[in-house]
């Protein structure tokens, strides 16, 4: 009791030191024990931030976030446009293995700027690297187009660009398509995105989704011979057709026409008249008989 008495008349009188006080103090300088958790207090307002604005300094410092302060982008705040170019279209994987892609931009026929996502030729290069021998030879084509579209000088009115963007939200390739063209459609300063393509479902879900598409299979169908019933043609009979004494035959455009009684002529250019005209999916098959 006298030491206590001794601290406390050393001690001016705000800082009297009362028996809780010194039990602390002898608490304190006795060995250290494990304090219940009740014993900690919880981190003020001002602490936290504190401590989160070193963390700021820190991290900016070593280079792994921007010193610029952060905040949420208002609705009507504006996004920055990418640099799409003129007429922005956007190629998928088919139309490039495919190889008509070529041909066309050189007819002049497109305008406008191609626009290679890296994950599509991604795709293509995993093709390419296939151990199958036909999937590996159309994934060398792809390739081989891409760079041909990138050093092609006949038609001056069209640009290949190949993008890093990409949609991570979602997996397949075709999808990603789909999601890029929306997403640069919503932008007031970019013209409408248009999709290449060849593939009929990619086609339908984009056009579903209001995406303009152009489809190399609807403009091969467009482009083809318009032919009537009593046309007189001349064709080459390639091989036999499935029924009895059938010949078929191609147009230099591709179109396929059925001979009756032509079997025989395999190998030989023949005069035919146009007898029937079917629609299919793929497009028009004509049946014929020899003059």
């Amino acid at each position: 009791m006298a030491k206590k008495k001794i601290l406390n008349t050393q001690l001016p009188n705000s800082a009297k030191l009362t028996d809780k006080h010194a039990d602390e103090i002898k608490q304190a300088t006795e060995s250290p024990r494990r304090q219940p958790l009740e014993a900690f207090t919880k981190p003020t307002a001002v602490f936290t931030q504190a401590l989160a604005r070193e963390i700021v300094r820190n991290l900016t410092t070593l280079g792994q976030i921007t010193s610029r302060p952060f905040r949420r982008r208002e609705n009507n705040e504006k996004v920055q446009a990418p640099n799409l170019g003129e007429y922005p279209m956007l190629v998928d994987t088919s139309v490039l293995i495919d190889g008509r892609l070529l041909p066309i931009v050189n007819s002049g026929f497109l305008v406008g700027t191609l626009l290679v996502p890296q994950f599509v030729l991604g795709e293509i290069q995993h093709i390419a690297d296939s151990s199958d021998s036909l999937r590996r030879a159309k994934g060398r084509r792809g390739l081989d187009v891409v760079n041909k579209l990138k050093g092609q000088k006949v038609n001056g009115y069209l640009k290949v660009k190949i993008i890093s963007d990409d949609a991570i939200e979602v997996k397949e390739v075709d999808h990603k398509l789909v999601a890029l063209a929306k997403r640069w459609s919503h932008l007031p300063s970019v013209r409408q995105v248009r999709l290449i393509t060849i593939d009929f479902n990619l086609a339908h879900l984009a056009r579903a989704q209001g995406i303009k598409v152009l489809s190399v299979n609807d403009l091969a169908q467009a482009i083809k011979m318009s032919i009537v019933a009593g046309e007189e043609l001349t064709v080459k009979i390639t091989h036999e057709g499935k029924e009895r004494e059938q010949g078929v035959g191609y147009l230099t455009d591709g179109t396929m026409i059925v001979v009756d009684n032509a079997r025989s002529r395999v190998g030989q250019d023949v005069l035919v008249v146009i007898t029937k005209i079917h629609q299919t999916p793929a497009g028009q098959l004509f049946f014929a008989r020899l003059k």
